[in-house]
């Protein structure tokens, strides 16, 4: 009797063993499926995970998803425990975790398993297409391209430039334009790009001074009387110039300038017998001309005619 009992709860313990949803070990085939799951954690600058699936022998499976940042899982269908890739793009934000869920389930649809793929911020990331920028004197405009994971704010601007936009966020584009830059001198201006977390990058932005030389004088030739006055020319074009005097007795109320003027030459009396002349040199980079001025001689008072009074 006593041997009787004992095969009874042997039998009895192996039936209570026999397996159910969700057992542990492999499950031979027809019996019971069971299918587990765990969340992934994505680490931050990482596009690839591993979903593992624990699944018995006799479960087929497969996955689906929705949200478009998960590019791929392989494979999306199977049977049993096994790995499944997880291929995603890179969190364009360096501040926010992102999520999206995954689902599981067995072919007959009676388990459902739904996965958190869980996606790190990304290191921030801030480049930009260019480290400098060079204009002509000319106005103009030239694009910087921004390539970022992150929000971004643009310090540095002068008053001579314009910018499209002095934020954005991840990538974008920025347009500067420039006016013309009437005088002789470069002149230039950092832009600094700054991101949420403090990376920053820099864009110097040139502009060449008006090198342009094109000048002419008129009239090249001036007269004047002895007695003390003035004379005037005019200096046509928009180059930078300067002006001197060969002679004491002409002197011009400037002596360097910019694009059009008129000159007015001061003379003193001439008290010599003889005429005389004054060269007025106007020269910019790459040429000069020259005004000529002749001035009369002082009229000879009385005469001579060397005779003695009385004889």
């Amino acid at each position: 009797m006593k041997k009787y009992l004992s095969y009874l709860f042997v039998a009895l313990l192996l039936v209570a063993c026999g397996g159910g949803d969700d057992a542990g070990g492999d499950t031979p085939s027809g019996g019971n499926e069971y299918l587990n799951v765990q969340n992934v954690d994505i680490p931050g600058g990482n596009t690839t995970a591993t979903l593992y699936i624990s699944a018995s022998q006799n479960c087929d499976w497969v996955i689906s998803w929705s949200e478009s940042w998960i590019r791929s899982i392989n494979p999306t269908k199977g049977r049993g425990s096994q790995n499944a890739t997880i291929n995603v793009t890179l969190n364009p934000s360096s501040t926010a975790t992102r999520t999206a869920v995954i689902t599981v389930k067995n072919t007959s649809g009676t388990i459902v398993r739904d996965v958190t793929i869980s996606q790190s911020p990304n290191a921030e990331a801030l480049e930009l297409s260019m480290t400098t920028m060079t204009f002509s004197s000319a106005a103009g405009n030239q694009d910087v391209t921004v390539t970022s994971n992150t929000h971004w704010t643009i310090t540095g601007t002068a008053s001579w430039m314009t910018l499209n936009t002095t934020e954005g966020d991840n990538n974008g584009s920025v347009r500067v334009t420039v006016e013309a830059n009437k005088s002789k001198q470069d002149r230039e201006a950092v832009l600094t790009f700054t991101g949420t977390g403090g990376i920053s990058k820099q864009l110097t932005v040139r502009q060449q001074g008006d090198t342009s030389t094109s000048f002419n004088v008129s009239p090249t030739e001036l007269s004047a009387n002895a007695l003390a006055g003035t004379v005037q020319f005019n200096i046509i074009g928009d180059a930078r110039w300067t002006l001197s005097s060969n002679q004491s007795w002409a002197t011009p109320n400037s002596t360097s300038g910019e694009g059009n003027a008129t000159i007015t030459i001061s003379l003193t009396d001439n008290t010599g017998e003889q005429a005389r002349e004054a060269v007025i040199t106007v020269s910019s980079d790459s040429k000069s001309e020259k005004v000529i001025i002749c001035q009369a001689a002082a009229a000879i008072p009385g005469g001579n005619d060397n005779t003695t009074p009385g004889l």
